[in-house]
């Protein structure tokens, strides 16, 4: 009996349930080209930013544009880069992020 109930806390697994992953958008693989526009345009958006959970002098930019959107669009957070390719100024950021444009 008692070699039944060790087996049966040793043999009983210890798996963690899976952490459900957000979808990645579509047009993630836009993201170098939203941020190539940004430049283009000389929007500050598309410049590198500090994040802090990188390693690198606390305030120095270490994460590219490219980088941030690829990582925001895995964490859920979607910032729409084919509407972003469509802006004229920098000034149109943040409603293109609000619309849904058809990629073509």
């Amino acid at each position: 009996m008692a070699l039944f109930l060790g087996c049966l806390f040793e043999c009983t697994p210890s798996r963690e349930p899976p952490t459900p992953q957000p979808p990645v958008p579509p047009d993630t693989d836009l993201c170098g080209a939203m941020c190539q526009h940004f430049r283009d345009l000389k929007c500050e958006e598309g410049q590198p930013l500090y994040d802090s959970d990188l390693p690198g002098p606390r305030g120095t930019p270490n994460l590219s544009c490219e980088a941030f959107c690829q990582k925001t669009h895995q964490s859920g957070v979607y910032l729409n880069p084919t509407c972003e390719l469509k802006i004229t100024a920098c000034s149109q950021i943040e409603s293109a992020r609000q619309k849904l444009c058809p990629r073509e």
